[in-house]
Parts: structure tokens; C-alpha cells; sequence
């Protein structure tokens, strides 16, 4: 089932791209943020109302106990969500595929520099080969003139929306063995969702929504979003305690395809062969710093 669970979470994260491109003609992206995650914390609640999963009597005091991560987790989420759904409103509906391969190298240089681990060559090179993967789908076979001028800030937006996301993660393992799975996400997304609402107060009383009649694939993109985000989250945490951990993010690059598949068939974007390129790239970075770590504990244990 963990298997299961974790295609399930790549092929719904692949839809982000979607979502956002049926949210932006009627939204920006600082509402689209918000509506993700608010209705990301509506479907959390409705999942444990399903499971009959009543919050704990000293739910208050063990958030207190972690109070700093989960705010720090909240803060780097919203920033992730805010920079990912900014370039994907001006750019290609794909263009997040770049976020992944940017959290997991952001989580393999926290490792080596907070957690003292050792970088080997052979995570070097396979880190290289996701930095490559990321300069070919952000160049694009362009000119350097094109590449500094139109590409080079939703690249680095991405890339910043994949090292915000990695800081999210730390969060998570920070809390992981203190709240329960559904708890820890509800309040992360809960307080990112109280961020997002704040910078919106000032547009919505001088009536900034007044005259905006969002269309069915709009509220159909803000509800699949939501549940993208709350139910995928919570499917992704339920699959890494029945897997070994480094096939969570190999089967998470599938991601790729289907995002890239999305953008062919619902926006006809054209995909060049820098973009499959870039791709292969840093899958093939991906699942060499995971089998790395597999072969590294399998050494200590030997």
C-alpha cells in the first residue's frame, strides 16, 4: 500500500501546475496561497471527522512544546506555496518539476551541514546531476539574453519554493515523533493559513474581489487544490512508514511525467527536448542520492 500511496501523492501534485492555471485568470497568486491552504486545513478536518479521530485533551500543550517549529514550518510553506504559485501563474504549467530535485538537494547540504553527515563523491556527482537537470528546463535552448531575461527569475523562484519546502520537511521531522500525523499538518497549515489571509485584508476592503466572477474550473481548481494539499500531504505521511525511505522520493519524481503530460494535453505547451533532457537529468540525480543512502546504511549495519 505504501507504494500505492505514494504514486497517489505524485500523480495529485502534479495537478498543482493545473490548479493554478484555473485559478490565475480570476485570482493572484497571494489568494491562490490562501485558498490552498485553507481549504488544505477543510479537508484535513473532514478527514478526521471520517475517521472519528477526535484531537488530543493536551493537543494545546504539546503544540506549545513545539510552537517554534511549527511556526517555522508554517512560515517556509506559505513562502514555498507563495514563489511556486507566483511562477507557475507567469509561466509554464510544468514549471514546479524543478521544486523537487531543489528540496532534496536542499535536504541532503542540511544533512551534511546541520547533521554532520558525509557528502561522498558519489552524492556530489549525483547532486550535480540535478543542477544540470535544472539549467537545462530553465534555459530551454534559449539565448543567454532570453535565458537572464525571462527564465532566470521563475527559475529562481522555483528553486526557492524547493529549499522553503525542504526547511517545511524539517519541521516535520522535528515534530513527527511528538503530534500525530493529521494534528501536526492541521496546525502547520492552520498558522500558514492565517500568514497568507493577513497581506489580503487591506485589497479585500478597498474591493479588490468586487466584480470578480470566477468560472467552474476556477472553484473546481481551488477545491482539487485543497485536497491536493491536505489529503496528499497526510497520504505521503502515511506511505514513508511503509516504505524504506529512499523510494519515497524516486517514486515522487514520476511527478515529472505526469506534470509535464498535463501541460501537453490541457495547455498545449510545447516540450522541447531540453525540457526531457533536464528532466531525465535529475531523476537519474534523485534515485543515485537515495540508493546512496541505502548503500551507506547498509555498510554501518554490516
Amino acid at each position: 500500500m505504501g507504494y500505492l500511496y505514494l504514486l497517489c501523492v505524485a500523480l495529485m501534485f502534479s495537478f498543482g501546475g493545473t490548479c493554478v492555471k484555473l485559478i490565475s485568470p480570476f485570482f493572484g497568486p497571494a489568494y491562490i496561497t490562501f485558498f490552498r491552504f485553507a481549504v488544505g486545513v477543510f479537508f484535513l478536518l473532514l478527514l478526521k471527522a471520517v475517521k472519528r479521530q477526535r484531537f488530543p485533551q493536551d493537543f494545546f500543550v504539546l503544540a506549545r512544546t513545539v510552537l517554534g517549529w511549527i511556526l517555522f514550518g508554517a512560515v517556509t510553506k506559505w513562502v514555498a506555496y507563495l514563489t511556486e504559485n507566483y511562477a507557475l501563474s507567469h509561466g509554464p504549467s510544468y514549471g514546479n518539476i524543478i521544486t523537487q530535485p531543489a528540496q532534496t538537494v536542499f535536504l541532503t547540504l542540511s544533512s551534511v551541514f546541520l547533521f554532520k553527515e558525509k557528502l561522498p563523491p558519489r552524492k556530489l556527482f549525483c547532486i550535480l546531476l540535478c543542477m544540470m537537470g535544472v539549467l537545462f528546463i530553465s534555459w530551454n535552448g534559449r539565448s543567454l539574453d532570453a535565458f537572464f531575461q525571462e527564465n532566470i527569475l521563475l527559475t529562481g523562484l522555483f528553486l526557492l519554493s524547493g529549499i522553503c519546502a525542504g526547511c517545511h520537511v524539517l519541521s516535520q521531522k522535528m515534530i513527527a515523533d511528538r503530534m500525530e500525523i493529521i494534528d501536526s499538518n492541521l496546525s502547520i497549515f492552520a498558522v500558514a493559513a492565517l500568514l497568507a489571509f493577513f497581506p489580503l485584508l487591506p485589497g479585500i476592503a478597498g474591493g479588490e474581489l468586487s466584480g470578480i466572477r470566477p468560472d467552474i474550473g476556477c472553484f473546481a481548481g481551488i477545491l482539487m487544490f485543497g485536497f491536493i494539499t491536505g489529503i496528499g500531504f497526510y497520504l505521503n505521511a502515511r506511505a514513508i512508514l511503509l516504505v524504506p525511505f529512499y523510494m519515497v522520493p524516486i517514486i515522487q519524481s514520476t511527478m515529472v511525467i505526469f506534470a509535464i503530460l498535463w501541460g501537453v494535453l490541457f495547455f498545449h505547451e510545447r516540450i522541447t527536448v531540453y525540457i526531457l533532457a533536464g528532466s531525465a537529468l535529475f531523476i537519474l540525480g534523485l534515485i543515485g542520492l537515495q540508493l546512496s543512502d541505502k548503500i551507506r546504511n547498509r555498510s554501518k549495519v554490516i
